[in-house]
């Protein structure tokens, strides 16, 4: 049974990381997060890629991205969408969204 990896609080965002063959929680406050992106992106195949999207959180403390796809959380998108562009502005998060041209700098 899939689980949703992202979940939403007012002001803090918890997610479910993969690390290796485990995975692990982090919560972020809306202090921790410098952008989000959602944006197009490609799923890897063994012999083509195709189309997808993703949603990118840039971290303060952190070099790497987190990164989720949407072929991986097929079935939670829209509302992974939906929540992260209402927390996004309810605290003043700069969002880009590539995949329907708008950019809100907060």
């Amino acid at each position: 049974m899939a689980k949703e990896h992202l979940l939403f609080d007012k002001t803090e965002l918890m997610a479910v990381v993969k690390m290796g063959n485990n995975y692990a929680m982090r919560n972020l406050k809306y202090s921790d997060i410098i952008s989000i992106s959602l944006k197009p992106c490609e799923k890897k195949g063994i012999f083509k890629s195709s189309p997808s999207e993703c949603i990118e959180l840039k971290l303060k403390n952190s070099n790497m991205p987190l990164v989720y796809f949407k072929h991986e959380e097929e079935k939670f998108w829209d509302g992974y969408k939906e929540k992260i562009v209402k927390f996004a502005k309810d605290n003043r998060i700069t969002l880009v969204d590539e995949l329907n041209g708008e950019h809100s700098a907060q």
